[in-house]
This record gives C-alpha cells, structure tokens and sequence, in this order.
C-alpha cells in the first residue's frame, strides 16, 4: 500500500511535467515566425545595458573572441565546400555552425550601433552607422547566405575593420589617420590569411578561388577608408557626450556653472537672447578612452543667403577617461542675430556632433537667468 500511495504522486507530477512542457511546445510553434524578431530585441536591449565603454576590457575581449570563431567557422565551412571535410568531432557540431556564425555576426553589428551610435552625430556621418544599422537588421535573414565566401570575406574583413578602428586607439592611446590605416592594413592581412588558410585544395584551384575573394577583400578596404577620408564615419572611440549655448560658463571645483534662460523644456538657451556686448558659450562634454589626448575644435559658423559661413575655429586638446566626458567650452564675440552653428571637430575635420541655434536682440526687460551645476 505505501509503494502504491507513493506512486500516485509521482505519476501525477511526471504527468502535470509532460503537459506543461507540451504547452510551452505548443505556444513556441504557434508564434515560432516571431522568435527570431524577440531574441534579436532582446540581444539588443542586453547589449545596450552591457556594453557601456568602447574602452572596457571585457567587452573588447567579447568581440574579440566573435571575431576569432567567425574566423574558424569560415575555414571549416569553406574547406567542406574545397572536398576537404573537418575533423570526426567538429562534424557533429557542423549543422550548426551556419546558426553560430550568424549569432557572432549578430554580436558585432549590435555592438558596433551601440558604440558608433555614440560617435554619430545628426550630420554626414550618420550615413556609416545607417550601414551597419542595415547589416545588423539584415544579418537576421543570412543564414543560408553565408555558405557564399564572397558575402563572408566582405563581412569579416568590414567586421574585422570596424572593430580595430576603435580598439587600436583604445591600445595606443591616440586618434589619428595614421592609427585607421593600420587598423586597415591589419584587417585586410588577417582577412586574407584566414580565407588562404580556408580555400586550401591544389594550387591552381586555390588561385582560381581566391581571386573573387581578393578582390571583394580589397574593395572593401577602399570602401571604408573612401567614407573615413570623406569624414563619412563616426569618429570612434571619440563621443559627444553633452552640448549646449549659454549666456556665461564658469569653472569651479564642484562642475561648471553656465547661467540661462529658466525654460524646464529646454536644455540650453534657444533662441539665445543676445544683448550688445554680450559674448556667446558653447559648452561641450566629450568621452575619450583612458590616456588619449586629442586636440577638438568648436567651429563657429553664421547662415548666409550663401550658404553657412564659417567665422571662427576655436581648439582646445581634451583628456580621456571620464565616464562623463572631458568639459570645456569656447566664447564667440561680436555675434549678430540670425542663425548660428557649432560643430565640434577632430582636428582631422570628422564632426563629433553639432549645436544649432538662433540669436535673437533681448526685449527691453531682459529674460531672468538661473544658474544650472553640469558636472
């Protein structure tokens, strides 16, 4: 009788376990079509909260290690198609490795929005992050695409590029054009090496294949220094982290003490209102990597019936490693009302980010500032 009594239980546990099971099945292949959009949501939001610094160390070995199994895949996969199948243990896994590639790709590129995102700004170089913005959605249906060692040099070499635009500054603790093209060169040398070591068979089959794969690593190479040399690209590591047009900036101890209109809608003083003899602030917080110092500019610039005209480049060099962003601000003299422009620029001439903004002559009764504490 107690095996009995103890059996009924079991039995109706084991039985409660089957049908829940059975239902989370059933829901699953009721909505299976909209899995792949959730875990792609759900990817990116963890990724956002994650990945803070394009400096953390952690991070930088994440993508690191994607980039390292995208390459291992690539060989394996391509030298199945040469005749040349792997080893006994990786065929067990090999049905899975198309899944696998399109997840570390999938990494990347929602890697590279969240940090280019953050160097882009409403300007030109919003067409870069639009790209990867495009290859990140588009990664979602490459799948069965990515047996094409075209599509996959293109790919590797673009990740592998974007990857060291970043993190080679981050190492050597400098931004510069000499920096990218090595980033560049490095990129193109690994890109090469994997797809050599990949498409192995007979000499003149390697020859015959590896020339696409060349040329589509080659044009890519071009196609990213063409758009960094066009100021087309975010300026990464670099990042306006803050902005903003104020009557006076002050540095103290505790933050800088800008004084402004008291609008709750506004961050800053738009339209600013101008009274003669008063000069103009832009304040700017700019992110940098630990121990880079690079020198930026607040470029002045006045609307013309021409055209923008520019009046004044202001430069100061800025520090990294403050979460915040390094502060500082430049004062413009002599304004006259109309629309007015601050672009904030590398010294290679790539914009960081842009403050628009109108001046306009003060009433009879000047508007009452208050005094706002930015740290």
């Amino acid at each position: 009788m107690a095996a009995t009594a103890h059996t009924k239980p079991q039995e109706s546990i084991e039985r409660s376990q089957g049908t829940l099971a059975s239902g989370i099945r059933h829901l699953y292949e009721k909505h299976e079509k909209y899995a792949g959009i959730a875990i792609f949501g759900i990817g990116f939001i963890w990724d956002s909260f994650t990945m803070t610094r394009v400096d953390n160390i952690i991070d930088n070995i994440i993508l690191l290690f994607y980039l390292a199994i995208i390459a291992a895949m690539i060989i394996v996969t391509l030298r199945r198609q040469c005749g040349k199948p792997p080893a006994a243990w990786i065929q067990k896994l090999e049905h899975r490795l198309l899944w696998a590639m399109q997840f570390c790709f999938g990494g990347l590129f929602s890697s590279y929005v969240i940090f280019y995102f953050k160097s882009a700004s409403f300007t030109r170089t919003q067409f870069f992050f639009l790209i990867l913005v495009l290859l990140w959605v588009g990664n979602e249906f490459l799948e069965q695409r990515l047996k094409n060692r075209v599509l996959l040099a293109v790919l590797y070499c673009f990740c592998l590029f974007s990857f060291l635009a970043f993190f080679l500054p981050v190492v050597i603790a400098q931004v510069s054009a000499w920096i990218f093209l090595l980033a560049g060169f490095i990129s193109l040398f690994i890109s090469l090496a994997v797809f050599s070591v990949a498409l192995v068979p007979q000499i003149g089959e390697w020859k015959i294949r590896m020339k696409p794969v060349t040329v589509s690593i080659l044009s890519t190479f071009l196609v990213v220094n063409i758009l960094y040399f066009a100021n087309l690209i975010p300026p990464v590591p670099l990042a306006l982290k803050s902005a903003g047009i104020y009557h006076q900036v002050t540095k103290t101890p505790a933050g800088y003490l800008p004084p402004s209109l008291f609008r709750f809608w506004e961050k800053w003083d738009d339209p600013f209102y101008f009274s003669p003899g008063e000069n103009v602030y832009c304040y700017t917080a700019i992110f940098a990597p630990g121990k880079v110092r690079v020198p930026v500019h607040h470029v002045w610039s006045r609307k013309t019936s021409e055209g923008w005209a520019r009046t004044d480049s202001i430069g100061f060099d800025i520090s990294g490693g403050r979460q915040g962003g390094y502060r500082g601000y430049s004062a413009k003299s002599g304004i006259t009302p109309g629309k007015w422009r601050v672009e904030v620029e590398t010294e290679g001439g790539q914009t960081l980010g842009r403050v628009d903004f109108a001046v306009v002559p003060t009433p009879s009764l000047h508007p009452p500032l208050r005094t706002v504490l930015l740290r």
